[in-house]
């Protein structure tokens, strides 16, 4: 006869503990706060697990596996070098070459994209746990941004690459603001997936909507080439937050004209993005099981 361990009596003291009500976990905000951060702190473990679990899942059955990962930037970068030997794209005096330009645009525009999707279906890719109740949402969400900086990371090492081939010296004085402002990038996708989560687990616009959205990105930000001065695209670039960022980001990068203030303030309009989507998620979560899940 098999004996099933006797769970541990905090864990059933602690479920004991649960009361569940049809009235706004709001109405105690203490409480609220209080069982946020307990979640949290206990969520670490099963967000590791589950990033080991989404990353084996991925790459399990290519034959090139995490090779896959370098494809998008090293493939962009093969394309470009070709368009600049055959004179398709020229090169001024004093500017990088156009495929060290189109692969630093092309990675920073990816981290920005995976991180807002990533987060974007942290609920219609988790229904079943979602659904039992058997993890905490900040297990999910903390997963998610592991992932998400595990790509940045791949991205970073291409980068790094890139710069060698290219001879591009980095600016070694303002390099660790080009860090934070990649980080500022990452955390604002992640707010704004994150504000987005509940209504796209309830409305299918919004996956019709993001299909778009690269191309969109790709045309009112500098991502592979840089405008000329006095076009159409300099004035529509002036009016896109994340086009100041991407170049204040190459500025602190390698010395591209512009200012690095962007790339300081990026990870603080980040965080609040964060916590404010994160609060809402954590939040819509009961009526998202209920009204999509059940």
């Amino acid at each position: 006869m098999t004996i099933l361990p006797e769970q541990p009596v905090m864990d059933r003291e602690a479920r004991a503990r649960v009361v569940y009500s049809s009235e706004s976990r709001l109405r105690d905000p203490i409480a609220f706060a209080r069982l946020w951060v307990a979640d949290l702190r206990a969520s670490g473990p099963a967000a590791r697990r589950l990033f080991k679990r989404s990353l084996t899942q991925r790459y399990r059955l290519s034959s090139l596996g995490l090779a896959w990962a370098f494809a998008p930037s090293v493939l962009t970068a093969i394309v470009l070098i070709a368009g600049q030997r055959a004179s398709v794209i020229g090169i001024g005096r004093g500017e990088v070459p156009p495929a060290f330009y189109g692969v630093f645009g092309l990675a920073i525009a990816q981290a920005f994209l995976e991180s807002l999707n990533g987060l974007r279906v942290l609920f219609t890719s988790n229904p079943k746990m979602l659904q039992r109740n058997n993890i905490a949402i900040e297990g999910l969400i903390l997963a998610a941004f592991i992932e998400v900086h595990f790509g940045v990371l791949v991205r970073l090492i291409v980068l790094a690459v890139v710069f060698f081939l290219f001879g591009v010296l980095p600016r070694f004085e303002t390099l660790p603001l080009a860090f934070t402002g990649l980080f500022g990038v990452v955390l604002i996708g992640g707010g704004l997936g994150l504000l987005l989560a509940p209504a796209n687990s309830l409305r299918s616009d919004i996956d019709q909507v993001i299909h778009l959205l690269p191309w969109g990105l790709f045309a009112v930000t500098p991502v592979f080439l840089a405008p000329s001065a006095g076009s159409l695209l300099v004035s529509v670039y002036a009016l896109n937050p994340l086009a100041w960022l991407f170049d204040s980001i190459r500025t602190a990068a390698y010395g591209a004209s512009g200012s690095v203030l962007p790339s300081v303030a990026a990870p603080v309009v980040g965080a609040l993005l964060v916590l404010i989507g994160w609060f809402f998620c954590r939040f819509c979560r009961p009526y998202v099981v209920e009204r999509y899940m059940v």
